[in-house]
């Protein structure tokens, strides 16, 4: 995992990422370059986040092939939007045939669906627990239970949307192609033998995990921000990119944040989130998000707790108990609509005002400040400590460009001169 950031105002918008990167399940190092200039000459950057390459290829290799092939065609003139950045970016992944790799495919195919499988797995021994807590189940419960579970993630997965480029044909396609690297993993993770009907609907499931919006630990978030040449003000838009598969790049927009003369400012964190949103609302997520189950809870005890102060053994009748439920639902929704007027007023809005004004050397600052601190409770937490290391941040501004205010480097820039004096000849 990792924290990366986007603080925007009207002048200019700052980028900041850490530098750990997981290898394995423990393994973790601070070294990893995650905040790139786009162009060596435009006011456009990119972040990544989540998986380090694309189709095993690093994503710093992808970028910066991709920079030199954009840097060769813009000579004279950028492209008019953050957004004409964006879908020339996302046409270079999709066209570019050294990236493609069949037997790569079967790899992520696996790799996908193993992970979804270990988690429905998990799920289907908390079930055998519970319902057989003190005898051993027979063969033919447990096949019962997993044909159950994996009907009903067939179905929910079924229902969603297809991802742009798939339709309803892929399933066919999935079918012909990896139907062995998923009986590969159900070999692999399950010890009892699973009949041709649950199998179909794991293959349905699989099929579905690839072709629609279902996310992985696999995917990788991709943040471009800047300015296109008709910009006056910053924009920002991020992706979740997947691969290919059978030919068709998977990706998905998820956000879209422009600065305007109304808008004036924006924070916008990526990845590991939660100390970002604390600082916004004062309150975490989490935290937040217990409270509001504890008080919808309680509220929906009423007509228990009013039956036992009752002196009389009668019950309530089924409409006392609606109408206390109908007024109970309506406190909760009162207290979470409050809760959520006095975050905005008292914690976030003064803080989206305060960026609005912030000069360039501010926003990167603030930047910095955000990412480190997720780092610092990453490291004080009991959890691994997967943000940390060196803060890349970065500032682009209309006039100015792309401007590292801080950037590691893997070398000593004393004694690799020719680097810098050779970096817009390449």
């Amino acid at each position: 995992m990792t924290a990366e950031i986007g603080v925007m105002n009207t002048i200019g918008i700052a980028l900041a990422a850490d530098s750990a990167v997981t290898i394995g399940k423990n393994k973790i190092f601070n070294t990893a370059d995650k905040l790139f200039s786009l162009s060596k000459n435009r006011p456009v950057g990119i972040m990544i986040y989540g998986s380090a390459g694309f189709m095993g290829v690093p994503w710093e290799t992808v970028i910066k092939l991709y920079r030199k092939e954009l840097d060769s065609k813009l000579h004279d003139q950028g492209f008019d939007t953050i957004q004409d950045y964006c879908d020339d970016f996302i046409n270079y992944l999709e066209k570019e045939e050294r990236f493609k790799n069949s037997e790569y495919e079967k790899t992520m195919v696996y790799a996908k669906f193993s992970s979804f499988f270990s988690d429905f797995l998990a799920g289907i021994n908390e079930v055998i627990a519970e319902v057989f807590n003190t005898v051993e189940p027979e063969g033919y419960n447990v096949q019962h239970i997993l044909f159950a579970e994996a009907n009903y993630y067939a179905r929910t997965f079924y229902e969603q949307e297809f991802a742009k480029g798939f339709d309803e044909n892929y399933y066919g396609t999935f079918f012909d192609e990896f139907n062995n690297e998923i009986l590969e993993a159900v070999d692999d993770m399950v010890n009892i033998d699973v009949d041709q009907e649950t199998f179909n609907l794991l293959l349905t499931i699989a099929a579905s995990i690839i072709s629609k919006h279902v996310h992985t630990d696999h995917d990788t978030g991709v943040v471009i921000a800047g300015f296109g040449e008709m910009d006056i003000f910053p924009s920002l838009r991020s992706y979740v990119v997947e691969g290919y598969f059978s030919g068709v790049l998977k990706y998905e927009k998820a956000k879209q944040i422009d600065i305007d003369a109304i808008n004036t400012a924006a924070i916008v964190p990526f990845a590991q989130q939660e100390m970002v949103h604390s600082f916004l609302t004062g309150i975490d997520p989490k935290l937040k998000n217990e409270v509001s189950n504890f008080i919808h809870a309680i509220v929906h005890t009423y007509p228990e707790i009013i039956e036992s102060l009752g002196e009389s053994e009668e019950t309530l009748s089924i409409e006392a108990k609606r109408g206390l439920l109908e007024i109970g639902s309506q406190i909760s929704n009162e207290f979470i609509e409050q809760l959520e007027e006095i975050i905005q007023n008292k914690y976030t809005s003064p803080v989206i005002n305060t960026v609005s004004s912030l000069p360039k050397e501010e926003l990167a600052a603030m930047a910095e400040a955000l990412v480190n601190l997720t780092s610092i409770k990453r490291k004080m937490s009991n959890e691994t400590e997967t943000v940390g290391g060196p803060i890349d941040v970065a500032v682009i501004s209309k006039g100015d460009g792309f401007i590292w205010i801080k950037r590691k480097h893997y070398f000593s820039p004393d004694l690799n001169h020719n680097y810098f004096q050779n970096y817009l000849k390449r």
